[in-house]
């Protein structure tokens, strides 16, 4: 199986999990972890579209890049590069994503609850991302040497 491809599923799965901590958060009064909602403001998708774009990012965009990172980055536990891997995607979001959305850079437009908020989500991403890429990576391998005809 490609790197990519493990990436695009460990991607996919990595912004399940958000997605559900971000709908579990908003019910609990904490909009601050609706990236969906800033997504909308880029007009004219709605909610479902944003939704979708959300996932296509998470998955189609992040998540191959990060199989890409991990290759070349130096060896250390892929939670780790999952984290720095979340940090320097919010780092991005700071400062391309809030501006375009009319929040400003870091936010300063939101006050600091959303920033950090997104900070938040942006870890666990990177954190499920990491562990679910060496799941899939551990997983593919073992399949691989099951099926390698002997020697």
């Amino acid at each position: 199986m490609p790197h990519s491809t493990k990436g695009v599923i460990a991607g996919f799965l990595a912004t399940v999990v958000i997605s559900v901590l971000m709908m579990l958060l908003s019910t609990m009064g904490q909009p601050q972890f609706d990236i969906v909602t800033l997504i909308d403001r880029l007009g004219s998708i709605g909610r479902g579209g944003a939704w979708v774009d959300h996932f296509i990012v998470g998955a189609l965009f992040w998540g191959p890049i990060f199989s890409g990172f991990e290759t070349v980055t130096p060896k250390a536990p892929l939670w780790q590069k999952g984290l720095a891997f979340g940090a320097i995607t919010w780092l991005l979001m700071m400062l391309i994503f809030m501006p375009v959305v009319g929040a400003g850079f870091f936010g300063t437009g939101l006050g600091i609850a959303e920033p950090l908020g997104m900070l938040f989500l942006h870890l666990v991403y990177g954190a499920v991302l990491g562990v679910a890429f060496g799941v899939i990576d551990t997983q593919v391998e073992a399949l691989a040497s099951r099926r390698a005809p002997p020697a």
